[in-house]
């Protein structure tokens, strides 16, 4: 089992979702442009500062000459973190800049960056680092390759010209449009969207300017900041506003970090790891995940038990209002019946308020936003710890979840990015038991008392729900027969005297039965409303098919031979997860909780 000081180590460090803002351009940019060219990427990385306070902006570049140095130095002077995402190591990159002020712009931005090093291409990158050969352009393609990969904004100082240099601008650009292949030589170093999906990750700022190769007439006057610009949009120019995509991730993003920040000490306190169970260092990509899995899942299960408690709130409040209109029915005079309407008013204002409340906490929407987040971590976590992602290499959650399929959500895959970069760049380290502990913690098994794993999980789960849902319907049989027993008899007494035989029950009885059956009938419409929008039915069928999906997966890898066959059913298992949480997310989006009706 994992120490509690090591337990300790991968929630201390909870914190907020940044944006990633990636930069790609030209080297060999003309000095009277480069006032022009800084002054639109200052404007930028204000209005990305300033539009939302609560979440961080990380620039992420490669530290090369021309562009890269100079957006860095900007975000360096507004404060904004650099995240150094270097071809090679850190002095050879200082050693390939041309110039002791580009080195000196090196040494001044590096301080305090976060440093992320790519890993090295199939030829590793060897010799002099002034030596300009293939080993080095490959290099700055894999970096430029995960700029466009991970970014969720990408700056781009470019002609606009097309070319065939291999780690140009214009090929960075092209891929982030999911316009070209992967890397040729290294299959696993990309996942391109391809046509199709062209627009799932697809935003850039565009600053044009031009070459020392090919330099244009003007100076600062050929510098254009086109702007926002998607493969499918027309440019938006910076004076217009921030996107309503981008705007909108940037809200989503903020309002995580915000619900981190007000629940810390008690996610810290009560978050459940998924490193907790393991024996042995916890490798560091999968501390990443962590980090951000503890706080997802936390806030999931706050905010569901938050939603259900205002749902509870809401029908009372309706059982109630039932209730006072009948007193005001048998009393409508005098005081007593003034009192009466006016607790009728008041308890119609409080449901409205209610719901009032509810919206503005959007307490269901958290729940699937964030249960939606810790499901893909989840899956990215198990890949990580079994050796899915090292043996498919391309394999994250964030690739084939949620693609866009609601601007809503783009946050959540957003935030996934951040994460999976790292992960990206870590050394490939699977613990020894990696697999074993895999298939005991994720899938687990069924085991209803001493299981583990989603089998157990799903398993209790379902039965849990399935008590509880037999329960309530005990209840509504029990009211809707109670109803049937009091209209039978009702019925009878009004007979008797048709008959020709005296009631058998007395004028007041009467009165106070009809108020019980009234009241029953409209207690059973409620209850059965409740039931409904608490959902508990179709939950358990989701439950039902995460366990026999699970079960499914345990037989499988019962049966399998070989380490990598067990390694391709982990991954179907993960993309099968992906989808089953996709939709359910995006079947209940549309949830809430409404004012009173009369």
């Amino acid at each position: 089992m994992m120490s509690e000081t090591q337990a300790a180590g991968v929630t201390s460090g909870l914190g907020g979702i940044p944006l990633l803002v990636g930069v790609v351009g030209h080297r060999d940019l003309v000095p009277d442009e480069v006032p022009a060219i800084r002054s639109a990427i200052e404007q930028l990385l204000r209005e990305l500062r300033d539009a939302q306070p609560d979440v961080r902006i990380n620039l992420l570049t490669s530290q090369a000459d021309g562009a890269d140095l100079l957006a860095a130095d900007v975000a360096h002077g507004l404060g904004i973190e650099i995240v150094a995402l270097l071809p090679f190591a850190e002095a050879q990159c200082r050693a390939d800049l041309a110039s002791d002020a580009a080195r000196e712009v090196f040494d001044r931005t590096m301080a305090g960056a976060q440093k992320l090093e790519v890993s090295c291409a199939v030829e590793a990158y060897a010799g002099s680092p002034a030596h300009i050969g293939e080993a080095r352009d490959r290099q700055f393609e894999r970096a430029g390759d995960l700029v466009a990969r991970y970014s969720s904004l990408v700056i781009a100082v470019w002609d606009g010209q097309d070319t065939e240099h291999r780690a140009g601008t214009a090929r960075c650009i092209e891929r982030r449009r999911g316009r070209l292949d992967p890397l040729e030589d290294d299959p696993g170093g990309a996942a391109p969207h391809g046509w199709l999906f062209a627009a799932d990750n697809d935003l850039t700022y565009e600053i044009r300017c031009s070459r020392l190769t090919n330099p244009a007439p003007g100076g600062a006057a050929a510098v254009q900041a086109i702007g926002f610009v998607t493969g499918q949009g027309t440019p938006r120019r910076i004076e217009q506003g921030i996107p309503a995509g981008l705007a909108t991730l940037l809200a989503k993003t903020a309002a995580f970090n915000r619900d981190v920040a007000e629940y810390g000490d008690r996610i810290a306190s009560r978050g459940r790891p998924l490193a907790s169970g393991l024996a042995g260092p916890v490798p560091e990509a999968m501390q990443f995940i962590d980090r951000l899995f503890v706080p997802a899942d936390w806030l999931a299960v706050h905010f569901r038990r938050c939603f259900t408690r205002a749902l509870i709130a809401r029908f009372s409040l309706w059982a109630l209002m039932a209730y006072l209109l009948v007193a005001f029915k048998h009393s409508p005079d005098g005081v007593h019946g003034f009192l009466t309407i006016a607790a009728v008013l008041a308890v119609f204002g409080l449901g409205w308020l209610l719901a009032l409340w509810a919206r503005r906490r959007a307490w269901d929407r958290r729940y699937l936003d964030y249960r939606a987040l810790a499901e893909g971590l989840r899956v990215d976590f198990y890949w990580e710890l079994s050796g899915v992602r090292v043996h498919f290499d391309d394999a994250f959650a964030h690739e084939t979840f949620l693609q866009k399929q609601d601007t809503q959500i783009e946050w959540i895959r957003a935030a996934m990015r951040n994460v999976t970069l790292r992960c990206a760049l870590c050394p490939p380290a699977v613990p020894p038991h990696g697999l074993e502990d895999t298939l005991a913690a994720w899938v687990g098994d069924a085991d209803s008392a001493a299981g583990a794993g989603q089998l157990a999980y799903y398993g209790r789960s379902a039965a849990r729900l399935e008590r509880r849902v037999a329960n309530a319907e005990r209840i509504a049989h029990a009211m809707l027969f109670g109803g049937l027993l009091l209209a039978l008899a009702l019925a009878a007494n009004v007979a008797l005297p048709i008959l020709g035989r005296a009631p058998f029950i007395a004028t007041e009885s009467r009165d106070l039965l009809l108020l019980v059956l009234f009241l029953l009938t409209a207690y059973t419409g409620i209850f059965e409303v409740y039931l409904s929008e608490k959902e508990d039915r179709s939950l358990i069928r989701q439950y039902r098919h995460m366990r026999s999906l699970f079960d499914l997966a345990a037989r499988e890898l019962g049966s399998a031979r070989s380490r990598a066959g067990k390694l391709e059913i982990l991954r179907s298992l993960g993309h099968a997860c992906l989808t089953e949480h996709a939709q359910w997310i995006l079947s209940h989006r549309d949830k809430r909780i409404d004012g009173m009706r009369w």
